[in-house]
């Protein structure tokens, strides 16, 4: 018997049900060394195992599970991408903090791949589950742009000699 496959589910699914139990605090830690960086890496990691078993599991019927794979390779340059803008935190277009807006972004759509592989799972390929939780995380990561974006104003005015009000 091939018990590669019944393996590889079964990892596959603990790290994508660990990276969906793990996405909530890792979003409302307070950004700062401590939790938030800690979850973080967690994420990361489960993140990695889910690609990884994706990439397996496609291997085993490519024809049906291309979404699978298309899901899988943009999950993980989201998550490699926002980790390394964590590690470096460069200076993007003359801003030290422009890299946390990126980092923002790649690592909430990677949240939105994780909701949406478990949708599209869970209603057996529902075109809505396809959409809705790219719709849904859209406005959720625009509106903490903003506020990112806000915050970023002072800090920017500051390191340049300018008033604060």
């Amino acid at each position: 018997m091939d018990w590669w496959h019944p393996a590889l589910i079964a990892v596959h699914a603990t790290a994508g049900g660990l990276g969906l139990l793990l996405a909530v605090p890792v979003i409302l830690a307070p950004k700062r060394r401590g939790r938030h960086p800690m979850l973080g890496r967690a994420y990361a990691v489960s993140a990695a195992v889910l690609c990884l078993t994706a990439f397996g599991l496609v291997a085993y019927d490519p024809g049906r599970l291309v979404g699978l794979a298309v899901l899988g390779t943009l999950t993980a340059v989201w998550v490699g991408g926002g980790v390394w803008l964590a590690r470096r935190r460069p200076v993007l277009g003359g801003s030290p903090y422009a890299w946390r807006v990126w980092h923002l972004n790649l690592m909430g759509s990677s949240v939105i791949s994780f909701v949406t592989a478990f949708l599209v799972q869970m209603t057996r390929g529902s075109l809505i589950a396809w959409i809705a939780p790219t719709v849904v995380g859209t406005v959720i990561i625009a509106r903490a742009n903003r506020r990112e974006l806000a915050r970023q104003t002072p800090a920017r005015a500051r390191d340049q000699g300018l008033p604060v009000a």
